[in-house]
């Protein structure tokens, strides 16, 4: 794949997530054109999901001026991990099960904790054209 195809697979998938306008704020290609729009989509998605995943937060804590972020919440890194995997799929099957081996191994380093179990949740990703089953 050379740098225009590899710049053409990337306005196909941004236009699919429904972001066009991304692709602005994207340095040229490095390296091995594949791994490097893996790691670039991955990257762009990753932050939709967190920043989704923030926006969905509820505070739980006692009445307190300014709640403590992640500690007075319902954070929880499954919720934004499986939107990101299922995101990463909808562009490209592989690229879900590559990410979705990357987050295993992560969390077997890392394991959620007990409260992050408990406040995984699922997020919508209609938006981005991926129906709630899905």
């Amino acid at each position: 794949m050379n740098e225009a195809e590899v710049r053409t697979a990337l306005r196909a998938a941004l236009a699919r997530l429904g972001r066009p306008d991304l692709e602005a704020e994207i340095p040229a290609p490095l390296g091995d054109p594949d791994d490097w729009l893996f790691h670039t989509l991955s990257d762009i998605t990753r932050k939709l999901v967190q920043d989704m995943e923030a926006a969905t937060r509820q505070v739980h804590a006692p009445a307190r001026p300014d709640p403590r972020p992640t500690i007075d919440d319902d954070y929880s890194r499954q919720t934004w991990i499986e939107a990101h995997e299922r995101l990463m799929a909808h562009l490209r099957r592989d690229w879900g099960a590559r990410l979705h081996h990357h987050y295993r191994e992560m969390l077997a380093r890392f394991p959620l904790t007990p409260q992050e179990r408990a406040n995984a949740r699922r997020l919508d990703l209609s938006d981005f054209g991926i129906e709630i089953g899905d």
